[in-house]
């Protein structure tokens, strides 16, 4: 795309934190969230696809420094960090984030990460539902993809039960922790989250 051609960026229009689902609360991560956070950041098992190793406390509190230093996306190539809590609880279990990108301001990434404690219940599928949402309904953006290791079959099974299309796969694309990483890349339009939304057709 042409400098010329290049749509203008306009801020993306922040929910009412925290944003509400049945079961969940979605809201930017504080400080007080550091515990909670570093709990499932430094396990092994939980950063091993991501692009950190298991975190200490300074690692965490540095991380959360990085990310409350913004209150929203005021600038395409920022990442939005949500905490996840379940309602009742002030303890963040899990993040959702929202990247906005930097080459298109109509388009985005969407990540995440979960506490091992609640794999299994459903909630980081109804977040990140709701960060689609967010996403799509609140920042009108046109397309998001999410992007994972293809030995990663929590976050693929995740992202295809939501409806996202793998799109791609690129064969050893990353050198990674020591090894060869292949990616994974899913997308999902604007009009396809809106068609999921409004359920089957009624003709």
């Amino acid at each position: 795309m042409l400098p010329s051609e290049m749509p203008k960026a306009s801020t993306p229009v922040q929910p009412k934190y925290p944003v509400h689902t049945a079961r969940l609360r979605l809201r930017p991560v504080r400080m007080r969230d550091l515990k909670a956070i570093n709990a499932y950041r430094s396990l092994p098992e939980v950063t091993r696809y991501l692009p950190h190793g298991p975190h200490t406390m300074a690692d965490t509190e540095a991380t959360l420094r990085s990310m409350t230093a913004q209150t929203g996306l005021q600038v395409p190539g920022q990442w939005l960090d949500l905490a996840v809590e379940v309602e009742g609880s002030p303890t963040a279990v899990g993040e959702v984030l929202l990247k906005w990108n930097a080459g298109d301001p109509r388009q985005g990434e969407i990540g995440f990460v979960f506490n091992p404690e609640v794999h299994g219940q459903g909630i980081a599928q109804e977040a990140v539902s709701e960060a689609l949402r967010i996403a799509f309904e609140d920042f009108g953006w046109h397309r998001v993809e999410g992007i994972c290791d293809e030995r990663n079959v929590r976050s693929a099974a995740l992202m295809e039960r939501l409806g996202m299309r793998r799109e791609a796969t690129f064969k050893d694309a990353d050198w990674f922790k020591g090894d060869w990483s292949t990616l994974c890349y899913y997308g999902m339009l604007r009009r396809e989250w809106m068609a999921l939304r409004a359920g089957p057709s009624n003709s």
